[in-house]
């Protein structure tokens, strides 16, 4: 291995050490959170010289990994008991969610159609990443023929413009959106998870953590989540091929959300924050493949559209939210499933102080990673 290759491995596994470090002792850093900071790390690395075009491997090798073990950490502290009360309210934001992106691209392609070339393909490379994930985006670039330059260009400025966004979703967003929308219904009795997730306040407390009696379970929970992965990763292959990734996602889900109904997984102290480690990791991982150099004054046409869809099907959802009645903190969820895929659930629900949605907001997720394909490829041959 290539030592820049090892140092920018340990930079991404060390990384959040050191933002974490800096958010306790900086009030100011504090400010901009963790994961926020992490996405700035990662473009720093990528701007600086850090990242090598060869490293790209390595890299997905990074997001795929984090991802698939952090699920399951964050899953096994869940009490699938609330589920039911959630589940029709969920339903109904992912069929708002939806038609939300969709309507806001094909406003958007109408009005660059002119000026973006072939923005029937951009607007199916947009369907497929904000319904369902980068993957869905992948699998469209091929299904649609659509060149490099277009493709990265919109996974760029989907990184740069999704950062600010993100931070509006952890910051002010249930402030700001909670004067259009009814605030969310807690239940009636507190649910007690016998850990120090109960209040949600704090997936980056690592207190005590050196504890034989915290770190040994923790171990076993890792254990456990990497067998919940390779599982998945068994039964993905009788999925259509497209699907696959959609399938091992609900394996993962769907076998944590099982095990969490086991007490001695459940009362496993340290699970979430442990996951939260992971998907800080992986915000580090995203954020370092953002390059300057390709931006020019022509591509800001393709930033305005990736502005226009992020921004734009909040607008709708919000709208339609109130319409329907549907809370403040399950519709930031719904768009933060949306927007930047199940992953990310975790981090916003801990900023809303509201474990509850969690479970609501992967489940989002997990339907865009399914639907995502079909939909993105239907509505660019729609504009076509």
């Amino acid at each position: 291995m290539r030592m820049d290759t090892l140092v920018v491995g340990v930079i991404y596994i060390l990384g959040p050490l050191m933002l974490l470090y800096g958010c306790k002792k900086s009030v100011w850093l504090n400010k901009f959170g963790t994961v926020g900071l992490a996405y700035v790390l990662g473009i720093i690395l990528s701007n600086i010289g850090l990242i090598k075009p060869e490293m790209k491997s390595m890299q997905e090798n990074f997001t795929s990994v984090t991802i698939a073990l952090a699920l399951p950490l964050l899953l096994f502290s869940i009490n699938i008991r609330q589920w039911s009360r959630l589940a029709l309210k969920t339903g109904l934001a992912v069929l708002l969610g939806i038609i939300s992106v969709l309507l806001i691209i094909v406003i958007g392609n109408y009005f660059l159609k002119d000026i973006i070339t072939e923005s029937w393909k951009v607007s199916g490379l947009m369907a497929g990443v904000y319904i369902g994930a980068t993957a869905n985006m992948a699998a469209i670039k091929v299904a649609l023929n659509v060149d490099e330059e277009t493709f990265i260009l919109v996974n760029a400025y989907d990184i740069l413009i999704c950062i600010p966004y993100f931070f509006f979703l952890i910051t002010i967003a249930q402030k700001v959106l909670g004067k259009a929308l009814i605030p969310f219904k807690p239940m009636d009795s507190k649910i007690s998870l016998e850990n120090e997730m109960d209040d949600f306040d704090g997936w980056d407390s690592f207190r005590g953590i050196h504890n034989k009696r915290i770190i040994l379970p923790l171990l076993l929970a890792l254990l456990l989540s990497g067998a919940v992965v390779g599982i998945s990763l068994f039964l993905k292959q009788f999925f259509p091929a497209d699907y696959q990734t959609a399938g091992m996602i609900v394996g993962i889900t769907a076998i944590s959300i099982f095990l969490s109904l086991i007490p001695a997984v459940n009362k496993i102290k340290k699970t979430f924050q442990s996951g939260m480690y992971l998907i800080v990791i992986f915000c580090i991982v995203v954020g370092s493949f953002a390059n300057f150099s390709m931006f020019t004054t022509k591509s800001l046409y393709m930033a305005a559209f990736v502005a226009i869809v992020v921004f734009g099907s909040l607008f709708f959802l919000v709208l339609f939210s109130r319409i329907f009645k549907i809370d403040t903190d399950t519709t930031i969820i719904a768009s933060t499933a949306f927007i930047f895929s199940p992953p990310f659930v975790p981090t916003v629900a801990n900023a809303l102080r509201n474990k509850e949605i969690i479970l609501s907001g992967i489940t989002i997720g997990i339907i865009g990673y399914a639907t995502a394909n079909f939909l993105g490829i239907t509505l660019a041959y729609f504009l076509r």
